[in-house]
């Protein structure tokens, strides 16, 4: 396909064929992870080519296209690229993969479209890519630590909660009650006293302290209404990104519906607010799901020749 101009955009799907599969002695965690990890295929699938003259700009996409039988127990994954080249040798690895590690996606296999990766803008003249590095699947059907369940967690308030687990993942989880929440608020918001003060340290003027007073308020009133006995709190500190989910069940394990939920803040402090219908039965449990080592099946990426749009 040829296109004139600065810019060319394109999307090809790629014939079928065949997928990679993962030898055993590729794998260090013996027989059985082996032999599920040749179940577990992955293959290239849609790519789409959005090239530009200016090799900042622009970029390629490459879909996965993941099967096997033990995918359906596949609940989140995330790509670690090693290498990427195009077929002139320029390296498209963009610079967030230059240090800092991709969080998990959920995954699920009716999902549309799959889980991708993005590189940089091949060379104008390039054809081709070969990529490598290792496709990382969340599978809690390994690991029954993966699952951990507080009981009665509403008369548990404000106490971290405690387990071997949580610890060795270096995990910190807070069931809050409304009045700590309300202190967190209040302490980490500033005053309008601080704000000017603030303000007027760095010269800005009393139309600017005023308009960023307002903003704050603003921001505030967005946040939702004040907890009540339909509000459930829980406080973070994940610093490696372990937690993949935090749910609050029934005592049978039954699903307690929840038609708001939001989350603030990042890893190393973050607030899960989860808004129910009605009161949450006082015996409800805390289900943490969480990634442990042997939760993890890492299969190799490498895909050679990959024929560009």
């Amino acid at each position: 396909m040829v296109v004139s101009g600065a810019n060319r955009r394109s999307m090809v799907r790629l014939p079928r064929r065949p997928p990679l599969v993962v030898s055993s002695f590729l794998l260090a965690a013996g027989f059985g992870a082996a032999a599920l990890a040749q179940d577990v295929k992955v293959a290239a699938g849609t790519v789409e080519d959005q090239r530009a003259s200016d090799a900042r700009m622009g970029g390629v996409t490459v879909e996965l296209a993941l099967s096997g039988s033990s995918l359906p127990e596949v609940k989140a994954l995330r790509v670690r690229l090693k290498s990427a080249k195009d077929d002139l040798g320029a390296s498209l690895l963009p610079p967030v993969s230059e240090g800092k590690v991709a969080e998990f996606e959920e995954f699920s296999t009716d999902r549309h479209p799959g889980p991708h990766f993005s590189l940089g803008s091949p060379a104008r003249d390039a054809t081709k890519i070969t990529v490598s590095g290792d496709l990382e699947l969340f599978m809690p059907s390994r690991d029954p630590a993966t699952k951990q369940k507080f009981e009665k967690i509403l008369s548990r308030l404000d106490k971290p909660l405690a387990s071997p687990v949580l610890k060795a993942a270096k995990v910190e989880i807070t069931p809050l009650s409304p009045a700590a929440y309300n202190a967190r608020e209040k302490a980490s918001r500033p005053t309008r006293e601080q704000m000017m003060a603030e303000g007027k340290k760095h010269g800005a003027s009393e139309e600017e302290i005023q308009a960023a007073i307002k903003m704050m308020d603003a921001i505030s009133a967005i946040q939702g209404d004040a907890p009540d006995e339909k509000t459930v709190l829980v406080a973070t500190k994940d610093p490696d990104g372990k937690i993949i989910s935090v749910d609050l069940v029934a005592a049978d394990g039954s699903e307690l519906h929840a038609p708001s939920r939001g989350t603030t803040g990042g890893n190393e402090d973050k607030l899960i607010r989860i808004d129910f219908s009605e009161k949450p039965p006082a015996d409800a449990t805390l289900l943490v799901t969480l990634r442990t080592a042997k939760s993890i099946l890492t299969i190799p990426i490498n895909m050679k020749e990959v024929a560009l749009p």
